[in-house]
């Protein structure tokens, strides 16, 4: 099972998508839309491993 992350960003709103890829299918979650800021310091967190 392979797994995705992508930042999001379009219209002044961000989102963080995560994709896990499996045999059954797809299964995406992604995060709240918030602002440019708040959603690049969750992405900073994702990359150096520090979010949940």
């Amino acid at each position: 099972m392979a797994v995705f992350y992508e930042l999001r960003e379009g219209g002044g709103q961000t989102l963080i998508r995560r994709t896990l890829q499996a045999e059954a299918g797809d299964v995406v979650h992604e995060t709240h839309q918030c602002s440019i800021v708040e959603a690049r310091a969750i992405w900073a967190a994702l990359l150096s491993g520090q979010a949940r």
